[in-house]
């Protein structure tokens, strides 16, 4: 059994979710993977939890809220990542902090931080690698360390890992999908109940698919993230978020979805990274064409030269949605960090 010792950096949604996860699928990994993780710190805000020796025990943890914090024995007030991660001495650092797409932090800082200490990363935050990706890689290879980021990108739909494992022999020349399931539950309430644009977002809000503030889906910030990621990724592009030409959804009138039916056609809000450049913007599309998906959904199609349209459709990213794609980028270190030990 091979012993892998691990750090989060952030508790909120994601962070437990993941904890909850890795209790649930704990005597799976140790049978059919023989790996064992133990997490030793779990940093927040205002302090941390730290056991290095024995591990956290996240069933006592998982359900704490944070004015409980204090009356758990492992918990150090004032222990910040920033000061403290690369003593922690971990194998792994999982990166769950809240995306700051402005300038990254404090998530930039503490990914660098990580990898200039020899540990590896998972993240499942936009920010860095929207607006830092070249400089990110660059560390990446000179320290010999993985970053992985399949959580950033597509909630469970497993784009960066089908693309690594399936397609590398396959050149893919365009990238395009619907990337937000914010917008697309917004348009589809638009166009199949013909409610205008503040009602469905009001509707998404009280269903929790918006946030109160949803400036970042609304306008195409996240899904031009996104699109960067990916672009950056598989199209082998350098780019950065500013490089995205962007239009959102709030402009986008009944009549303008009413109109595009009559014709055959629904309105969405599609991503697309071909030749060099990448756009975020509303489209006409058939009303029987790939892209035509309802509700929460996301899609990404890939153009390849050799296998056609690669499409890979699913829901958008939660809580536990991020928490399975963290596992698994997580345990896809520990498998080639294992087999570099055999």
């Amino acid at each position: 059994m091979k012993e892998y010792k691990l750090s989060i950096i952030g508790f909120g949604t994601v962070g437990r979710s993941l904890c909850k996860l890795i209790i649930d699928k704990k005597s799976h990994i140790e049978k059919k993977m023989g790996i064992s993780l133990k997490i030793i710190a779990i940093f927040e805000y205002n302090g941390a939890f730290i056991n290095k020796e024995d591990g956290l025990n996240l069933k006592d943890l998982v359900d704490l809220f944070p004015k409980q914090y204090p009356d758990n024995e492992s918990w150090i007030p004032d222990y910040l990542a920033d000061d403290n991660l690369a003593s922690i001495n971990s194998d792994i650092v999982i990166e769950v902090t809240k995306t700051n797409i402005v300038d990254a932090e404090p998530a930039y800082t503490y990914i660098m931080k990580a990898l200039n200490n020899q540990m590896d990363v998972v993240t499942s935050n936009k920010g860095p690698l929207a607006l830092y990706y070249p400089e990110l890689m660059r560390i990446v290879k000179e320290k010999n360390r993985l970053l992985r980021f399949e959580a950033s990108v597509g909630g469970v739909i497993p784009i960066l890992g089908t693309y690594s494992n399936l397609l590398l022999a396959n050149k893919v020349t365009a990238i395009s999908g619907i990337l937000n399931g914010t917008t697309n539950y917004i348009l589809t309430k638009m166009t199949l109940e013909k409610i205008p644009f503040d009602i469905a977002l009001q509707d998404a809000q009280e269903n929790g698919y918006a946030e109160a503030d949803p400036t970042l889906d609304i306008e195409g910030i996240d899904a031009a993230s996104k699109l960067v990621i990916l672009a950056n990724s598989i199209l082998n592009y350098e780019s950065k978020l500013s490089d995205v030409e962007r239009q959102g959804i709030n402009k986008i009138t009944l009549e303008a979805i009413d109109l595009a039916r009559d014709e055959g056609y629904v309105i969405k809000h599609v991503a697309l990274a071909k030749n060099g450049k990448l756009e975020v913007a509303p489209k006409l599309i058939p009303d029987d064409h790939t892209l035509d998906i309802e509700g929460t959904k996301n899609i990404i199609v890939l153009e390849t030269e050799e296998a056609g349209e690669i499409i890979i459709s699913g829901r958008g990213a939660g809580g536990t949605e991020a928490a399975s794609a963290i596992l698994s980028d997580l345990l896809y270190i520990c498998k080639i960090r294992k087999k570099e030990i055999i």
